[in-house]
């Protein structure tokens, strides 16, 4: 019987590390959808995204083992989802989306960089059973979410994602007890900046990022728009030098880790939007599905013409740009980023110059910076325009907003037009230099 529990604690762990950042989003954006009439239940939510998305960028002032980090995630997520019961107290719900996100950013990193090192040294492996408990549990968190939607009673749902979190914690004590590297209570060094500007400056995005995700949920005063716009182009700008700088090292890699995080935003966020507006229908699901078969089948199907990804990528993005290929275009978006999230995950870990305990958090930490940076790109338009033609940033996000088609064109074109530059100087970074290694 323990022998059982231990494989299902570590499929649970492998369900949170895999879908973690989507399991508690989806809790708490419920949770909202069902009381936005109580302004309360919007701080979690507000701050588990805000939290999601600057997450990565904090490891770097880590300097704990990816296995004691891992063991961290799921403690947050324990505390964090304890905390949103009662978020009916603004400090607890404030203090629950943080630990909650901070949970969603960190757990698959940390449990992909100690499932491979287990893998690697063949001390552990995910099995179908493990799958099966991810399965198992992923059925039981669905059907009480479902049944919270239903009876809008979410006290419930938070209690036995807390208790999830619970069983995966224990996944991994026994998952880090497996793998003997993590034996020696040793942690390999590496190289961390602790400028108080880095903090500072991480600390401004924070606030940027959260008053971005506020704009799109309540209305505020035009010349806020203005505001909020001219500080994320600055925000922008500077998280792009910084991030650069300090990974000057790893050129091209860190560009094509970057380029990842832009375009992964782009189909995961922007498009969500910008299709419903354009078919007048909830896209989500959709563009959920075809993004994760395209992840998934990515790999397998551009395995033997890898010349080929970014073309593939930069064709996807000039068909998502007409309605009739629209999801097409998508799905090429999507299989782009399965192919070369493999071949980054590969490139990073054998790198040289990175130590292994750091290889996939520097790709999610540079991928984090592409995924802010195509944030504070596509809401410096939204915001501007907001603010020049008098329009309430919210209407730009709703089907019912009744912004001018042109409006919309102008700022398709300018977010698709910053992928495309992205993608394009990614491929000629990258191609100079397999040139020059030829």
């Amino acid at each position: 019987m323990r022998k059982i529990f231990e494989t299902f604690s570590e499929g649970v762990l492998n369900l949170f590390a895999n879908v973690g950042v989507v399991i508690p989003y989806f809790f708490c954006l419920s949770l909202y959808n069902n009381n936005k009439n109580i302004a309360a239940y919007v701080l979690p939510f507000l701050m588990l995204y805000t939290f999601r998305s600057i997450g990565m960028l904090l490891t770097v002032y880590i300097p704990f083992s990816a296995s004691t980090m891992l063991i961290i995630s799921n403690l947050f997520g324990i505390v964090g989802s304890l905390l949103i019961v009662v978020a009916l107290n603004p400090v607890f719900g404030i203090l629950g989306g943080i630990l909650l996100g901070l949970a969603s950013s960190w757990i698959w990193p940390y449990f992909l960089t100690v499932r491979t090192k287990g893998k690697i040294i063949n001390d552990f492996h995910i099995t179908k059973l493990h799958w099966q408990g991810s399965l198992i549990a992923m059925v039981i968190l669905g059907l009480v979410e479902w049944l919270s939607v239903k009876y809008s009673s979410y006290n419930a749902a938070f209690i036995l994602l807390a208790v999830f979190f619970a069983i995966s914690l224990y996944g991994s004590y026994t998952m880090k007890n497996k793998i003997s590297f993590y034996h020696n209570g040793t942690t390999p060094e590496h190289d961390r900046n602790y400028s108080i500007i880095g903090v500072i400056f991480i600390t401004v995005l924070v606030m940027l990022v959260f008053a971005i995700r506020y704009s799109r949920l309540k209305t505020i005063p035009h010349i806020w728009d203005l505001g909020i716009g001219v500080v994320s182009l600055v925000g922008l700008l500077i998280l792009l030098m910084y991030q650069l700088k300090i990974h000057r090292n790893l050129y091209p890699l860190s560009l094509a880790s970057i380029n990842r995080g832009i375009v992964m935003n782009f189909v995961l966020l922007y498009t969500i939007f910008d299709s419903s507006l354009r078919f007048e229908f909830s896209t989500l699901l959709t563009v959920y599905v075809i993004y994760l078969a395209g992840f998934e089948f990515g790999p397998f199907i551009l395995k033997k013409h890898l010349n080929l990804r970014y073309p593939l990528l930069i064709l996807g993005l000039i068909l998502s740009f007409f309605n009739i290929t629209y999801f097409v275009g998508i799905l090429l978006c999507a299989l782009f980023v399965g192919s070369d999230n493999s071949i980054l995950n590969n490139s990073l870990y054998n790198d040289p110059k990175i130590e292994s305990e750091r290889a996939f958090l520097v790709k999610y930490q540079l991928s984090a910076v592409g995924n802010i940076s195509q944030q504070l790109f596509y809401m410096i338009i939204v915001y501007l325009l907001g603010y020049i033609y008098r329009i309430n940033v919210l209407d730009f996000f709703n089907v019912n907003g009744k912004v001018d088609s042109s409006l919309l064109l102008i700022v398709r074109l300018a977010v698709t037009f910053g992928v495309l530059v992205s993608a394009f100087i990614t491929y000629l970074s990258t191609r100079s230099k397999k040139e020059a290694q030829s």
